[in-house]
């Protein structure tokens, strides 16, 4: 199983949903695809491409039991992981391996550590990859987290520097990015023989019960854990922000007539003249901080060309 939809549409908070169903172990976000594509380990691995996935898989594992103190906190030690990440290079030391196949092989493992037989993990931008992952995954199920157009771009704007990079944000971008993921999910929902389910993160706050017990009969299971309370993660409590009208209307040009699909009212916005040194100094931001992902960062790079590449599905 596999959560994807848009980064700060709320995926974080359906995972923490997610993490009550009875034998289920879903990590929450996980991008390995990526860094493989970044160094371009399209067949069998090479030792030095295995050791570096490997280094990369276990990197996750120690980031989150050093640095977070909720459900996304795995139950290992650190020196689990070191055994873990020896124990995978063993296995794999004469057995040619996919990329696929080693995430693979590490999921179980992680899954039955936690006393699970199911695994699943969040990587919200792989909309674009649903095609690929139903040919590597027999028996894969998708569930796609939507959120306010609006509200996205606001917490993409103004998110914590821990949680995010602002310079990430711009409204055209993020409009076009809204639209091509419900446009695509829509467009696999018909092609490909694969089960799909719809969350909107506004249902999900409002009743995490209803919502849990929709996902619990999709993925064949039951809520056995404690649920969360309904909560906006984006903001601190008493900060939270909003983009200009004029980001309002840029996002209602481009992505008005999902949004009337989806069933989000449009709030009839304007232009505004005010706005513009925002608007520029967004843009100026934007720029600048993918010039420096593109010049410094492989799997940034592949990030943006896929990026790219699926526009023509907006």
């Amino acid at each position: 199983m596999v959560v994807i939809g848009l980064p700060r549409s709320g995926s974080s908070f359906l995972s923490h949903v997610m993490s009550a169903l009875d034998d289920w172990y879903v990590f929450d976000d996980l991008y390995l695809y990526r860094q493989a594509r970044a160094m371009g380990a399209n067949g069998a691995l090479r030792r030095e491409q295995l050791e570096k996935l490997i280094d990369f898989l276990g990197w996750q594992l120690r980031a989150r039991i050093q640095f977070e103190s909720d459900f996304a906190r795995p139950e290992c030690s650190l020196d689990d992981v070191s055994e873990m990440n020896a124990a995978m290079l063993e296995t794999f030391r004469e057995t040619p391996v996919h990329w696929h196949e080693l995430m693979e092989e590490w999921l179980v493992r992680l899954a039955l550590h936690h006393g699970r037989s199911r695994w699943g993990f969040k990587a919200p931008q792989d909309f674009m990859q649903m095609e690929m992952l139903a040919g590597l995954f027999p028996g894969i199920r998708f569930v796609f987290i939507l959120r306010d157009p609006r509200d996205t771009m606001s917490s993409f704007k103004f998110v914590d520097g821990e949680d995010g990079r602002p310079g990430q944000y711009h409204p055209w971008v993020y409009a076009r990015y809204w639209r091509m993921a419900n446009r695509r999910a829509d467009q696999n929902a018909r092609t490909l023989d694969v089960p799909m389910l719809r969350v909107r993160f506004e249902d999900l706050v409002r009743d995490p019960s209803g919502e849990g017990q929709r996902l619990a009969d999709f993925l064949d299971t039951k809520l056995s854990g404690e649920l969360p309370g309904g909560a906006n993660t984006s903001f601190r409590a008493g900060d939270r922000k909003t983009i200009s009208e004029t980001e309002r209307w840029i996002c209602e040009r481009v992505a008005g007539n999902e949004m009337d699909r989806q069933g989000y009212d449009r709030d009839a916005a304007r232009f505004r003249i005010r706005d513009l040194p925002d608007l520029a100094a967004t843009t100026l931001r934007f720029a600048s901080h993918q010039t420096r992902r593109l010049w410094k960062n492989p799997a940034a790079r592949t990030s943006v060309t896929g990026f790219l590449r699926n526009l023509g599905h907006s």
